[in-house]
């Protein structure tokens, strides 16, 4: 089957659509010919969709949804709404069947779809369940077996009982984007050693979107797609592991591969992990494999609160952690999650304290907790009654029973702006990022900001908060 696959990202900095590009790789090795339309570089998305389609005229059209929003308080950008608008046309423009997949879209794959009116989507990995939907339609047989699959049926949405769980045996070949051309505009490009996460934190999707059984990858086979990427110029990453040091003896296996393939010294990375377990042993291991600084998403400080969030470390674990990191020479940045259940004004500035005694070189500031949907914190929310008259809850509240559109928990105990609050305890310190809706020049999140793009353009490579580090430096 000829099958179009569109990249609906407008963000800026552009980042490279990962999935669709190891979707494309699948396809191939399954039998069809993979098109690809990248709408990110694009003067006008709307003509450039309407020439692929006229082109191509493809059996079946592939959308990957990378994002539902850009989770972020101060901006509250419905991104799904403008994918949409892409999806309108996909349908208006050709009669082939349009399917969904990427993480966006596994988050509430019944609900995306419902929204966007979509056919079909795949629920977690695409590589092989996407294949054995397209031969279902070739075929004219229902779909209802095809793993993680979400379509339309006469008694309304149907969806699998699970996610489509892959794991990668070989790497993918990086040759279907213009990896060169994201790289010089986004700094850097997304790289994977696992997918999956067996944390059970309140508020995060990875779990259900990406599913609760970790997948690892050879490392071997993490050397051969960075040997890859390094031919195409491109030689700053950013790992897509939900936490890169779970489970830590896969970790210090991927950081051996690099090292005895001489890669070290040649390659920048970046990476999230998990704030404990994490050694010195690990951390110039990392170092030693070329990594240049990590990302914590430590959440808070305060023991009931880390209780509340499903986290299991304190101070202490904090510590050893920037300690470890500083010793190895690695640049690392402590994620905060303020506002949560239970948040007060005295647990904000303990937070905010316990940051300035640590001393990490980056604290990001994420001032309300994303709502979404199948999470525990979700299912806490609906518990405690409708939306608009839960004290609790910002953003969306009216029609928004699909938690879809942003909407925020913030404690009421707080008795007060949380933004207010926190602007007044970080009092100008640069070493917070941290973006009031009154001050949103401030923001340091990657979606359309101008300063990260020049910055980039000039020749700034990296993790977008270590960027920002560097220029102030």
């Amino acid at each position: 089957m000829s099958v179009l696959l569109v990249n609906p990202n407008l963000m800026r900095p552009p980042i490279a659509p990962l999935g669709l590009e190891q979707i494309a790789d699948a396809l191939e090795k399954a039998g069809h010919a993979p098109h690809i339309c990248d709408l990110t570089f694009a003067k006008e998305w709307s003509a450039a969709l309407q020439e692929a389609i006229t082109s191509v005229r493809p059996d079946a059209i592939v959308l990957t949804v990378r994002n539902l929003d850009d989770a972020y308080f101060a901006s509250q950008d419905f991104i799904l709404e403008k994918t949409t608008r892409i999806i309108r046309q996909c349908r208006e423009l050709s009669p082939a069947p349009v399917i969904l997949g990427g993480v966006g879209f596994s988050i509430a794959p019944a609900e995306v779809l419902e929204y966007t009116g979509a056919a079909y989507g795949i629920w977690g990995d695409g590589e092989e369940a996407l294949p054995a939907l397209l031969e279902c339609l070739a075929a004219k047989k229902s779909p209802a077996k095809v793993p993680g699959i979400v379509f339309r049926a006469d008694t309304g949405i149907t969806i699998a009982d699970r996610p489509a769980l892959y794991t990668r045996k070989e790497a993918p070949s990086r040759r279907f984007f213009d990896n060169a051309r994201y790289f010089h505009e986004g700094g850097q490009a997304g790289l994977e050693t696992k997918r999956g996460c067996g944390q059970r934190c309140i508020y995060c999707v990875e779990p259900h979107a990406k599913g609760g059984r970790v997948r690892l990858r050879e490392p071997e086979s993490v050397v051969t797609e960075v040997r890859g990427l390094l031919d195409q110029g491109v030689d700053v990453y950013h790992l897509c592991d939900s936490e890169f040091n779970l489970p830590m003896d896969h970790a210090h296996a991927v950081c051996a591969a690099l090292e005895r393939a001489g890669l070290g010294g040649q390659i920048q990375w970046y990476t999230y992990a998990y704030p404990h377990p994490f050694s010195i042993e690990l951390a110039r291991a990392m170092a030693r494999a070329g990594c240049a600084g990590i990302n914590f998403g430590v959440d808070h400080v305060h023991p009931d609160i880390l209780r509340r969030l499903g986290r299991n470390y304190g101070l202490a674990e904090l510590r050893q952690t920037a300690q470890a990191c500083r010793d190895a020479g690695l640049a690392l940045m402590f994620d905060m999650l303020l506002g949560s259940p239970g948040e007060t004004r005295q647990t904000l500035a303990q937070a905010i304290d316990a940051m300035r005694e640590i001393q990490p070189d980056r604290v990001g500031l994420s001032c309300g907790v994303r709502i979404y949907p199948n999470t525990p914190l979700a299912n806490m929310v609906r518990k405690q009654g409708p939306l608009e008259k839960n004290p609790h809850l910002h953003g969306t509240t009216h029609d928004n029973d699909s938690l879809l559109k942003p909407i925020f928990f913030v404690d009421a105990g707080l008795e007060g702006s949380l933004h207010a609050l926190v602007t007044d305890l970080v009092a100008g310190d640069k070493r917070f990022l941290h973006a009031d809706p009154a001050q949103i020049e401030g923001n340091y999140n990657y979606n359309d900001n101008s300063v990260l793009s020049n910055a980039i353009r000039a020749g700034a490579r990296g993790a977008y908060w270590d960027i920002l580090r560097r220029m102030e430096e």
